[in-house]
C-alpha cells in the first residue's frame, strides 16, 4: 500500500514546491519565505481530490481562476476567482472538488501569519485587484539581494490586514447579525478543531465557553441540527482520517495520538463513525 507523506499545502520547503504547484507555476522560496504565483494544485504530482492535508503554518491565497469545493477542519468552503484565503496555523484540509483550470497564488512566511480564525472572502473587483497588486509587489520585493526580512513581513501583514478589514466590513454590512446562539456553535467548532485529540466530553467544552453543559448541549442542538456529540466524533474522525492518509502511525500509535484507550476502541469508535475499519479506509480511494 502507498501511503502519503504528510504534506503541506504550499509548502516552505523549497525541494517540493514545485511539484506541488504544477509546472507552469512561478515559484520562489528561501526556507523562511515561499511564494507561488499561477500555481495549479491540481496539476502538482501530490495534491489530489478526496486526500487529507495538514496545514501547520498560516498562508494566504488568492484565487486567480477555477473553482474547488474544500472541507477545513468541520466548514465546508466554495472558492472560485476573486476569493481571497488566510488560514491560521495548524489547519486540517479536505480537497473534495478542483477544477482543471484552478489558478492560484500562494503565500507562506513560516512562523510568521498571525490569525485567529480562517477567512474565507469573496472580493469585489476592486477589492480583488488592490489585493493582485499589494501580492505582486510582494514578489518583486522578495527577489532583492540580500533579501529584505523584515519588509516582506511588514508586506505580508498588510495583505492580511487589508484581507481582514474587507472580511470585518462585509459582516458589518449584513443586515441580520448573528445570534447568540450561532455565535456559540461557531466559537464551539472552533475548540472542538484545537482540542478533539485529547477531549471528548462535553463538560470541557462547555467550561472553555463559561456556559453548563446542559446549555451547551440545548444550544448546539438548536443551531445546528446536531448534537453535540455529533460535531466531537466528527472532528475526532477528520483527524483520524488525515492521520490515516497522510502518516505512517501504525493504528496502535494513532488510537494513543487520539487518546483512546486502546487500538480496539479506536477501531470500534472509527468503524462506528465511517463504515469502514482504519485499515479498510487506508487502502481504499476515499
Amino acid at each position: 500500500m502507498n501511503m502519503l507523506k504528510n504534506i503541506k499545502y504550499f509548502p516552505v520547503d523549497p525541494d517540493i514546491l514545485k511539484v506541488v504547484s504544477g509546472e507552469g507555476s512561478q515559484v520562489f522560496s528561501n526556507g523562511i519565505f515561499s511564494m507561488v504565483v499561477n500555481g495549479s494544485p491540481i496539476h502538482g504530482n501530490l495534491i489530489r481530490a478526496g486526500n487529507f492535508y495538514h496545514i501547520p503554518e498560516g498562508r494566504i491565497l488568492i484565487v486567480l481562476e477555477g473553482r474547488a469545493k474544500v472541507h477545513l477542519n468541520l466548514e465546508e468552503h466554495q472558492i472560485e476567482k476573486g476569493t481571497v484565503v488566510v488560514t491560521a496555523p495548524d489547519n486540517i484540509m479536505e480537497m473534495k472538488y478542483c477544477s482543471e483550470d484552478m489558478c492560484v497564488i500562494g503565500i507562506v512566511l513560516k512562523d510568521q501569519i498571525f490569525v485567529q480564525e480562517n477567512i474565507i472572502q469573496k472580493t469585489t473587483p476592486e477589492e480583488y485587484e488592490e489585493i493582485l497588486r499589494m501580492a505582486f509587489l510582494l514578489w518583486d520585493v522578495a527577489h532583492h539581494v540580500p533579501f529584505r526580512n523584515d519588509t516582506v513581513c511588514r508586506m505580508v501583514e498588510a495583505i492580511v490586514s487589508n484581507i481582514q478589514y474587507i472580511h470585518k466590513e462585509k459582516q458589518n454590512s449584513i443586515q441580520t447579525p448573528p445570534t447568540r446562539g450561532q455565535l456559540l456553535f461557531q466559537q464551539f467548532k472552533t475548540l472542538v478543531s484545537k482540542h478533539c485529540e485529547q477531549e471528548r466530553n462535553i463538560p470541557f467544552y462547555a467550561g472553555l465557553l463559561h456556559v453548563t453543559p446542559h446549555h451547551l448541549s440545548s444550544v448546539i442542538s438548536k443551531t445546528s441540527g446536531q448534537s453535540v456529540m455529533y460535531w466531537i466524533n466528527r472532528a475526532v474522525t477528520l483527524h483520524a482520517k488525515m492521520l490515516l492518509k497522510t502518516t505512517g502511525l501504525m493504528g496502535y500509535e494513532i488510537a494513543d495520538r487520539l487518546n483512546f484507550p486502546n487500538a480496539p476502541a479506536f477501531n470500534k469508535f472509527f468503524k462506528r463513525e465511517t463504515g469502514m475499519t482504519p485499515k479498510q479506509f487506508q487502502s481504499s480511494g476515499t
